[in-house]
């Protein structure tokens, strides 16, 4: 049990240094991915975005957990310090704020490739070719449930593709912050 009391720690540590829902609701990112999800509809309407998820996001997620790491390592000491004394308007630090953006860039690709591969077991549709007998509108109910699933699977597909700007508009306000220690001199 402690495993999992630490897991659910730290998974709502992450998610109050991003904001909470608020901050993915009201994100333009999450929005635009809403708006081109619904724009997208042959995709989800067709089962299309279940193989498109399998196909692109391993090698997204790779990438990414490479850049997380690499960011990370780069990051002198003295430059986390830094970063962990700075806060944003929310009291929470600036390192945490980072930390947060990459996490949850990497976490929703994450819950998008489950989804998609959720989505394509069989267990609800076989329940539903197998329930007409006894409720007669379970292949009704399972067929809008199976495009609502696509409309949410697509949806996080986008949302998991436009967090890339996320995180690269962390990365590029990280190139514009200075390391707090002087530069070392020659002679002194």
């Amino acid at each position: 049990m402690s495993q999992f009391k630490a897991f659910r720690g730290r998974l709502k540590r992450y998610f109050t240094a991003y904001g909470g829902w608020t901050a993915v609701l009201s994100s333009p990112l999450f929005l635009m991915s809403v708006a081109l999800s619904a724009i997208g509809y042959s995709e989800w309407m067709q089962d299309k975005w279940s193989l498109l998820t399998q196909s692109l996001l391993p090698n997204l997620l790779g990438f990414s957990l490479g850049t997380y790491s690499i960011l990370f390592g780069l990051l002198t000491g003295r430059m986390r310090a830094a970063l962990k004394t700075k806060k944003n308007a929310s009291e929470i630090s600036y390192l945490d704020e980072i930390n947060a953006t990459f996490f949850h860039f990497i976490f929703v690709q994450v819950i998008a490739l489950l989804w998609a591969i959720i989505y394509n077991g069989s267990l609800l549709h076989d329940l539903a070719h197998a329930a007409p007998q006894c409720f007669p509108f379970a292949l009704t109910l399972y067929g809008y449930a199976a495009k609502i699933g696509g409309f949410i699977g697509y949806g996080l597909l986008i949302y998991s593709i436009s967090l890339a700007i996320a995180s690269a508009l962390v990365v590029y306000r990280l190139a514009s912050i200075v390391d707090p220690a002087p530069p070392h001199r020659e002679g002194q």
